[in-house]
């Protein structure tokens, strides 16, 4: 096992290197081929993991939306199994399903996932956080979408009142 991390030390270095100097393809290229040595070294080993999502980073990076979406669930799948579903990971992965899927026109996909989204977001961020807001946004901008505006109008209550503080009457002071 020796030689098959030394390789992929070595290709995952070039790979960082390509990447930080803005060349996705080549970085892409070379988390590829790294990809069967971290497969040698097997699923739970962290350089797997590591993989896939450089994988996935560079192919974001290239604008390569449709095709990362199998990449993105093999990330979630690992991250779920290894962490909890209840990560800073799964929900950047998670939201950004939800947007590429509605991008490309799949409402019942893109909700199922700005669920999830929001669901994962709220739990490791928090309700009024800047990035579950966002994806209460997101969520309501596809509710408007699927003619839902009732849906859309309460979210939308619901994350302006997240921005501003809670919403709490006010009594009179007693005399």
């Amino acid at each position: 096992m020796g030689q098959v991390s030394d390789e992929w030390w070595g290709l995952n270095r070039s790979a960082d290197s390509a990447f930080s100097k803005n060349l996705y393809e080549r970085a892409e290229e070379l988390w590829r081929e790294a990809l069967p040595l971290a497969e040698q070294l097997g699923e739970e080993d962290e350089r797997y993991l590591r993989t896939i999502n450089g994988v996935c980073r560079a192919m974001i990076m290239q604008k390569k939306d449709w095709d990362v979406i199998p990449w993105l669930d093999r990330s979630y799948e690992l991250h779920e199994r290894k962490e909890t579903k209840y990560c800073e990971n799964c929900a950047r992965i998670t939201f950004r399903l939800a947007k590429t899927y509605r991008a490309y026109g799949l409402p019942a996909e893109a909700e199922e996932k700005f669920k999830l989204s929001l669901e994962i977001h709220t739990k490791v961020y928090g309700p009024s956080d800047s990035f579950t807001v966002e994806v209460l946004s997101e969520y309501a901008e596809l509710l408007t979408e699927l003619h839902r505006e009732d849906e859309a109008q309460h979210m939308m209550y619901c994350a302006i009142g997240y921005l501003g503080g809670e919403w709490k009457p006010i009594a009179r002071p007693q005399e």
